[in-house]
């Protein structure tokens, strides 16, 4: 099988090696590369991130390896072929720690620890709950392959010599083994503020970036569009991954008149949209997933000063209502939608304020630099056991 592969050298010299392995993420994936990645190699790891082709325009940290692979055309070639790829690719080479980032290199990390290597298994989502909710798998079918799933995951994460979860309900599926909580809270100096636009001086814009989808609330946040006033210019910007079909329905909806699609934005580019925005989007639906975590993408609009219009789940109320940072609403409910974002833009002191202790929490609490330090010490806690 033939793989279209990249490869920059890292660097950074010295330390014990990491590599940090991918199928579906890429190698500029916000939590791989810029966060985890670069502060393991910030405390002397050579750090290396196998994964997917960078995003168009994405910015990668010169301190850090990066061996790029292009994406599979189908989710069949992906298991299929892909996997076997990365398998034999490292088993032949040799670093201190292979650092997996998908659920289906479980089995990759099995093979590892045969070998005799160190294996770090980080879980970004909790991965049961989405199973119930993909909808590529037969309905009645979720339930035992969610059951299948958890013990499967909790087997092999049993066995690495370290587990790292991105929320605080995952360290719960794993009852055995080294596991670390290490949230994936925003680095806050990438949304600084020293030069920020006043909120009454920007325009009648809100914007949201991200996998632009229907569960993550894509066709709501346009039908709302329409519902506005149409004297007013109010715009929606969106930002991130958009497949060719998702695109087309957006187009026959009311509000797309109303709506601009960014595609994927990194550094400037949205750091400028945030600064021009009146209030970040996060209307995620009601999924078994969803309702159990909280989307990073929530305290990126807090460090960038922006007030949240939220989905109303209660996990997610404990911050919105306890910091006063933005309006929650039902997220199926477009009218509602509609009605909070154009309180946003009738308040602009309002909104300003909720900004301002939006970010004040992340500044305190909810940012990367506590998180980075959690893993290095996890990870050093590996050499003590060893």
């Amino acid at each position: 099988m033939s793989v279209r592969c990249s490869i920059s050298k890292s660097g950074n010299s010295g330390g014990k090696s990491v590599l940090h392995v991918s199928s579906a993420h890429r190698v500029s994936d916000g939590r791989i590369s810029k966060k985890e990645a670069t502060s393991l190699a910030g405390r002397g790891y050579r750090v290396t991130v196998l994964a997917l082709c960078r995003a168009t325009g994405a910015e990668l940290n010169p301190d850090l390896g990066y061996i790029e692979h292009g994406e599979p055309c189908s989710r069949a070639w992906r298991f299929l072929f892909r996997l076997p790829w990365l398998a034999w690719f490292c088993a032949r080479q040799r670093y201190d720690v292979y650092h997996l980032h998908d659920p289906e290199l479980i089995l990759l990390g099995l093979i590892l620890k045969l070998l005799g290597r160190r294996v770090v298994y980080d879980a970004h989502e909790s991965y049961p709950m989405v199973i119930l909710d993909r909808d590529w798998i037969p309905r009645l079918l979720r339930p035992l392959l969610s059951i299948i799933w958890r013990r499967c995951e909790a087997f092999s994460a049993g066995r690495a010599n370290l587990t790292v979860v991105a929320h605080d309900v995952l360290k719960d599926q794993f009852e055995t083994g080294q596991t670390v909580v290490v949230k994936n809270y925003p680095i806050v100096p990438d949304y600084s503020l020293a030069e920020a636009t006043a909120m009454s001086e920007r325009p009648a814009r809100v914007f949201y970036h991200g996998d632009l989808t229907q569960q993550r609330g894509l066709f709501s946040m346009v039908e709302a569009m329409a519902m506005l006033d149409d004297s007013t210019s109010i715009s929606l910007h969106l930002a991130g991954s958009l497949t060719s079909n998702d695109a087309e329905r957006v187009q026959r909806l009311n509000g797309s008149g109303r709506s601009r699609y960014l595609g994927w934005l990194d550094g400037p580019a949205l750091a400028k949209e945030l600064d021009n925005a009146r209030a970040g989007l996060v209307l995620l639906h009601p999924t078994n997933n969803y309702l159990k975590i909280r989307p990073n993408k929530l305290y990126e609009y807090m460090a960038a000063g922006l007030p949240v219009i939220a989905s109303d789940f209660p996990h997610w109320r404990e911050i919105v209502e306890h910091y006063r940072c933005g309006i929650l609403v039902d997220p199926l409910d477009v009218p509602a939608i509609a009605g909070a974002i154009e309180q946003i833009l009738e308040n602009p002191e309002e909104a300003a304020e909720m900004g301002r202790r939006g970010r004040q929490a992340v500044i305190e609490r909810f940012n990367w630099q506590r998180e980075g330090e959690k893993l290095v010490e996890a990870y050093q806690g590996m050499w003590v056991r060893a």
